[in-house]
């Protein structure tokens, strides 16, 4: 705890022969953090790069046509697939056209029956349309001198065709009304073809679609075309059933084939890595002390034992020590601490050699949310909600947990402060009453922010001394100096929090305090000059030097009051939260003056205490949030380490939520 686990670098001899195959162990191994060794001024002539550009290429747009036929086609796949043997990746890109030529030659068959069982009903629909009227349609067909259009329009417009063609010789025949509008025949001499065609597009004729086999009286073709449409739609359901089994045979094929183009782009980036002369691969990178040894052995099983492992402690490497490399930081962190790696990796990864801040993020956001939110019956809800998400939402279970710890923290203030759902009837108050002594609760706060900057600064500190860089130690912005300028003014604060008074007369107060000010402002002007002086720009000159100095300092103790009052936010809002409880309580025996009101007021109650819980408990996790990120880190934490990302093959068969 507190330190972050000790990494060794490796460097990795193999024959060429054997590469993919080490890759391949090392990968399902899930422990090297790997080097990209290019440029590597320590090497001898003969050493390349592995150019595989094209075959990276290649896997990429497997890939993409992989995904457009999982989007377009295939089913989501079963969870929990079964461990299988992995695919050829040249296989999967064979398979791939094969594989997208059924699926769409199932589509465009399908495409076709649709279209087909359309133009039947489209035609069915003519026909029944004029099956009252016993229209014969070989006698409209023989037609040599006339032209017929038989179709809808709306009764308003027959008059309009009527006018329409006055000019002409035509005959309008009203046939039946249906929902459609009003079914005529409009005949007219062939010769006046176009002219009846702009009549009937004026009205908005909607032409009826005859068969084109279509013969004899109406109503006769309607059975022949019946039987055609039924056998049309079951040949349709027949085909679904045929895609949808389709679709489902291809969800495992497809989530295997995934699988195995994501292992190759994976092994593919590992030897663009590494480095190979003629006969040998060279590969580096940073692997956890404990697993140095496992390491070793998966080598010797992908190699038959060919192989060569150099091991070094970050302490022997000058790069290292002189800050030109990176060590990849791995966090370890008790169970209870470990769902907070995520807080503290969102603002970075802590540098090699410093402090993991994680379990004190952890306790100072758990006292936070339980101040701010102190109630025995809401913090079991959030506690409830937080086991409810770590037990079925896998993906989100360090949220789970971070909800079941602050839930039981808010329990906890809430039997300090006497409070169940609002209620402070209910329970004796073991500590006090937010609302009832509002200024006790500032003092918490204040005192609270006082204790935790404090101990930000010691970090500050310690960390500068673990780095050794002396300088930062002792008169750094965060140093020893204006650390212990902070924490006299502290202790002084508290005395008078606590009692009224300082303890100490007011002179040597400020000596106290200006002491390690004063001097923290000579050695940063003493330090500008020397670095100007050693950088050859000569500089302002002693006069500037203490000038920027003294505003430094002047910045340095505005933020630091700014940073403590801050803390004031911790009362504020366990005030807002037990006041809106008592807005709620208030609207409820409000309601219980009206007709039903009991139920109305239970109701309310309810209500009210579910939108406190969402609304206040999300704003309390923003303010423990920003308080931690903007005063606690702010003091120590630069958050610009290297996270660990090992080389991490999937599990044959697996998916990456399983992996």
């Amino acid at each position: 705890m507190f330190r972050v686990s000790p990494m060794c670098r490796v460097l990795l001899l193999v024959p060429r022969a054997d590469l993919d195959a080490a890759i391949d162990e090392v990968g399902a191994l899930g422990a090297l953090h790997l080097l990209d060794l290019a440029g590597r001024e320590d090497w001898v002539g003969g050493v390349r790069a592995s150019d595989v550009a094209e075959s990276r290429r290649e896997r990429l747009d497997a890939l993409r046509r992989l995904e457009a036929l999982t989007r377009f086609y295939a089913a989501p796949p079963p969870r929990g697939l079964e461990a299988a043997p992995l695919l050829d990746v040249i296989d999967v890109e064979q398979q791939l056209g094969q594989w997208s030529a059924e699926m769409e030659s199932l589509r465009s068959e399908r495409t076709q029956l649709r279209d087909e069982i359309e133009r039947l009903e489209h035609e069915l629909r003519a026909v029944r349309a004029l099956a009252p009227s016993s229209v014969n349609i070989s006698a409209v067909r023989a037609m040599r001198f006339l032209v017929g259009e038989c179709g809808w329009l709306e009764q308003t417009e027959v008059g309009r065709l009527e006018e329409s063609l006055a000019r002409i010789p035509h005959r309008v025949v009203p046939l039946e009304r249906t929902a459609e509008g009003q079914l005529v025949f409009a005949f007219a001499p062939s010769r006046e073809r176009e002219t009846l065609e702009r009549a009937l597009r004026a009205v908005g004729f909607e032409r009826l679609e005859l068969p084109a086999d279509a013969s004899g009286i109406a109503g006769d073709a309607t059975r022949p075309l019946e039987a055609k449409l039924e056998q049309a739609q079951a040949a349709l359901r027949e085909l679904d059933e045929r895609f949808e089994r389709a679709r489902h045979d291809l969800a495992l094929p497809l989530a295997r084939a995934r699988t195995a183009i994501e292992r190759s782009l994976l092994s593919l980036e590992a030897q663009a890595l590494a480095q190979r002369s003629e006969s040998i691969s060279f590969i580096s990178g940073w692997v956890p002390r404990t697993q140095v040894d496992a390491l070793r052995a998966a080598l010797r099983r992908a190699t038959g034992g060919r192989c060569y492992v150099r091991v070094e402690e970050p302490q022997s490497i000058d790069s290292v020590v002189t800050r030109r490399e990176a060590v990849p930081i791995l966090l370890r962190n008790p169970a209870l601490f470990r769902p907070f790696e995520r807080m503290v990796g969102a603002f970075g990864t802590p540098r090699w050699g410093e402090l993991d801040p994680t379990p004190l993020v952890a306790t100072a956001f758990w006292i936070m949310f339980g101040l701010m939110f102190g109630d025995v019956g809401q913090g079991a809800v959030v506690a409830m909600a937080g086991w409810w998400i770590f037990r079925h939402i896998p993906r989100y279970r360090d949220y789970g947990v971070i909800l079941m710890e602050c839930g039981f923290s808010a329990v906890a203030f809430g039997f300090a402060y006497g409070s169940v759902f609002g209620r402070e009837d209910l329970l004796p108050a073991l500590w006090f009453r937010p609302l009832g002594d509002v200024a006790r609760l500032l003092r918490i706060g204040i005192a609270f922010g006082l204790a935790f900057l404090s101990l930000g600064l010691a970090l500050s500190v310690l960390n500068s001394i673990l780095r050794r860089d002396w300088a930062a130690a002792w008169w750094g912005p965060q140093g020893l100096l204006s650390a212990s300028s902070y924490w006299i003014g502290a202790a002084l604060a508290l005395r008078w929090l606590a009692s009224g008074r300082m303890g100490v007369r007011a002179g040597v107060a400020a000596a106290l305090l200006g002491a390690p000010l004063a001097l923290l402002w000579a050695m940063r002007a003493w330090t500008e000059l020397r670095e100007e002086r050693e950088d050859g720009s000569g500089g302002s000159g002693l006069v500037a030097a203490v000038l920027h100095s003294a505003v430094e300092l002047v910045d340095l103790i505005v933020r630091s009051i700014a940073n403590t009052v801050s803390f004031v936010r911790l009362a504020a809002f366990a005030v807002a939260h037990a006041g809106l409880l008592v807005a709620v309580f208030a609207l409820a025996q409000t309601v219980a003056a009206a007709p039903a009101g009991r139920l109305w007021g239970f109701v309310v109650i309810v209500a009210g205490n579910l939108v406190v819980i969402a609304l206040e408990g999300m704003i309390v996790s923003i303010q423990a949030v920003r308080l931690v990120y903007y005063e606690f880190f702010s003091k120590f934490y630069e958050g610009s380490g290297l996270a660990y990302r090992p080389l991490r093959l999937l599990p044959h068969g697996a998916s990456k939520e399983q992996a």
